[in-house]
């Protein structure tokens, strides 16, 4: 069956992307070549024009098939099909009469650089409208030619922002920028794009379009050759702040855009196929795509195995019991995607904290004109405040964010269960403590589930899933559903002491402690660390969790573990003796200013650390950044291997992109298990024994490691044979 149907009337060829079997269109190898034998017969007509629409809704074209840029395994192959797709685009802008591209949804990728070789552009403004090319988010850039086109049409500044992040822009925004020549409202298409068409084969139509393009004197100055060197120093300047030269393929595409400025298309093309095929192939693409895999995959299930259709409770009114930071948060996002709330705590003071925290939100949204103020105001009008259980008795679901303390929390929903209807969800926001034990104080445990976000809510996009051992498969699907309509993207993970990503990372943040208390040096582990390609190091981050928390949660995962997960002594001094509380307090390993948002060491910390080894009778000595990484990283690793082991997780593939998700690791590195894979696992499993030997048993590797290793297995079997950067 044709992926493509052509019809003509009045010498207007209409051509209709609808890939049979598919809910949306995709630049698949095949679609490629049923284009070309398209673009070729339609060259053989005596057309007046041609018009592509997509009969799929939401959709115009998806992109290219990412499977197929998976499967790229070498340089020459990379660059055959990027050859390939700028040859069809070229014969596309060859026609010898005009071609307008109408986008009334997703354009992305391949499918934005198609329009771009269309003579003309109409958008409409539905809110699934998305132009643009995210190519660096998936370790490549354009190769199609959208490097070329695209500075070409909205000039260069412009084009840096659209590819050098990858985000993509809706139909306003698109012609606001000159990315297409039209924007019309959704239902007015059928009456306007005619008008459209005849207006560009009308005399002097095509030259009053074209007129809109013409950028201000201004613009066309930045961007001439004097003052071009200029411009893109400064974007080079700003991306390596950005990025701190960690990702690849933002800097190649700058550099691409900036050896090309002046040369001719076709030179310019041949330079973008050239390094689209260098990137195609490597181990850094190959990550960034299985994270857009791996939460294309969530977007279906969660992890969970369950039709999450069939539980798809609605979710009109929630209720939200703790009015603290991450009450409020959770307030919030209920409010901004449409949910009425209702937040209850003890006193007016903890819930105007609360309401404070919605405002603090959208008056951040509103700062960078995300929000409007008409619509910030609608949106706290759907957040309503109570002490006591009024209004309760309407609500869908309850998320509960009170205080760290499992009888607490026991008190509270067992309250709560009493005040609510018989179907109504419960969920916890608990980090690390037991679901399961909180079910137990309820008369309906399969009701309850953990629902944990990560802070601050407004940003963080993972959300755990925490299926207690009495939890309803409804109401876990159910709660996983919510969570994607909230925006946030859930994994569906075991009930244990710290479920996955805290378990996972606690012991790395304990680790980076038991180095400082060894004589390693605090802001040097920081650095070595962000330089691996995390957000911050170790030691920021308990800052900015809070000492306290830290604490507790580290104390959580030893009872829950045993010895391999002790708290580290100079973590429990600062905590206990020093009374320090990170960020939140001003003072932790660091001194945080507020007003300015820097932050100094904290000398005092020495104090700590020299109580600490004379406790321990302890040898100060210095750390190499090798063994910072290896003692850190494959501290990660080891547990995120017991996960897989223990089933906490369905896949590796969503062990990893929650790491990425939940504490920043480096997506370009794929998460721990990726990482394993890049170093070999039997060079794991001996560097574990290594350190076993040297620092103790909490570095023995795992069985599910050494079963591996022996039989020279992966977590990604896909990927064998494919280069590996180096460990650091």
């Amino acid at each position: 069956m044709s992926d493509i149907q052509v019809s003509e009337q009045d010498g207007v060829a209409r051509v209709v992307f609808d890939m049979a079997g598919e809910k949306v269109n995709k630049f698949t190898a095949g679609l490629m070549h049923e284009l070309r034998q398209v673009i070729d017969e339609l060259a053989t007509r005596a057309l007046k024009a041609a018009v592509f629409v997509s009969a799929k809704p939401d959709v115009f074209i998806a992109g290219a098939d990412i499977k197929e840029i998976l499967g790229i395994r070498s340089v020459a192959d990379a660059k055959s099909k990027a050859l390939a797709g700028q040859e069809c685009f070229t014969r596309l802008a060859h026609l010898p009469f005009p071609t307008i591209a109408v986008v009334d949804g997703a354009c992305m990728g391949g499918g934005c650089e198609f329009v771009l070789a269309c003579t003309y552009r109409v958008a409409t403004d539905a809110d699934k409208v998305l132009i643009g090319l995210p190519e660096v988010q998936l370790g490549i850039i354009p190769g199609w030619g959208g490097t070329q086109r695209l500075p070409r049409l909205i000039g260069y500044p412009q084009a840096m922002d659209l590819i050098l992040a990858g985000k993509p822009v809706n139909g306003p925004k698109a012609l606001k920028l000159g990315l297409v020549d039209a924007c019309v409202a959704r239902a007015f298409l059928p009456d306007e794009l005619p008008v459209f068409v005849g207006k560009i084969l009308s005399p002097g139509g095509r030259a009053a379009v074209m007129a809109k393009r013409e950028r201000a004197f201004g613009e066309r100055m930045l961007q001439s050759a004097v003052l071009r060197p200029l411009l893109f120093s400064k974007a080079e300047s700003m991306l390596r702040a950005k990025t701190k030269g960690l990702m690849k393929a933002p800097h190649v595409a700058l550099d691409v855009m900036r050896r090309t400025a002046g040369m001719t298309l076709e030179a310019g093309m041949g330079v973008e196929a050239d390094e689209f095929a260098q990137l195609a192939p490597t181990w850094d693409s190959k990550c960034l795509v299985d994270c857009f895999f791996a939460g294309e995959a969530l977007k279906k299930d969660a992890g969970s195995g369950l039709d999450l259709r069939a539980h798809d409770a609605p979710v009109k009114a929630a209720g939200v019991l703790g009015a603290g930071v991450m009450g409020g948060g959770i307030a919030w996002l209920f409010a901004h995607t449409g949910i009425d709330v209702r937040l209850k705590d003890i006193g007016w003071d903890a819930v105007a904290k609360g309401y404070h925290t919605v405002d603090e939100y959208n008056r951040q949204l509103v700062k960078i004109r995300k929000l409007k103020e008409g619509d910030a105001a609608v949106r706290m009008q759907r957040v309503s405040g109570t002490l006591d259980w009024s209004g309760f008795q309407a609500v869908d679901v309850v998320v509960e964010a009170v205080v760290e303390d499992l009888n607490i929390k026991r008190k509270v929903l067992a309250e709560c269960e009493q005040h609510v209807r018989e179907d109504c969800i419960l969920a916890t926001n608990t980090s690390s403590l037991s679901v399961t034990a909180m079910g137990e104080a309820l008369r309906r445990p399969a009701n309850f589930v953990g629902m944990h976000f990560f802070n601050p809510v407004n940003r963080m996009p993972l959300v755990e899933v925490v299926a207690g051992t009495q939890s309803s498969p409804h109401a876990v699907a159910a709660i996983a559903n919510l969570c994607r309509r909230l925006g946030k993207t859930a994994v569906v993970v075991k009930d244990c002491p710290g479920f996955l990503v805290n378990r996972i990372l606690l012991p790395y943040m304990n680790e980076a402690a038991r180095m400082l208390q060894e004589g390693g040096d605090l802001e040097t582990i920081d650095k070595v660390i962000e330089g691996f390609g995390m957000p911050m190091g170790p030691f920021v981050l308990t800052d900015e969790v809070g000492i306290d928390v830290g604490h507790k949660v580290a104390k959580i995962l030893h009872q829950g573990y045993g010895d391999r997960m002790q708290v580290a002594e100079v973590l429990a001094s600062v905590h206990e003796t020093f009374k320090l509380l990170g960020a939140k307090g001003g003072v932790g390993f660091y001194v945080h200013d507020r007003k300015s948002g820097k932050r100094t060491y904290n000398r005092d910390i020495e104090q700590a650390v020299a109580g600490v080894q004379g406790d321990l009778n302890l040898t100060p000595r210095p750390m190499g950044e090798a063994e910072i990484i290896e003692r850190c990283l494959l501290t990660m690793v080891n547990e995120s291997a017991r996960c897989i082991e223990e089933g906490v997780v369905a896949k590796p593939l969503f062990l990893d992109l929650a790491m990425v998700m939940g504490t920043g690791f480096p997506p370009q590195r794929g998460g721990p298990l990726h990482y394993a894979d890049s170093l070999g696992l039997a060079a794991v499993v001996a560097s574990l024994n290594r350190l076993a030997a040297a620092h103790g048993q909490r570095f023995a590797p795992c069985e599910l490691l050494k079963t591996m290793a022996a039989k020279d297995e992966r977590f990604f079997p896909e990927h064998a044979g494919l280069a590996t950067p180096a460990a650091a």
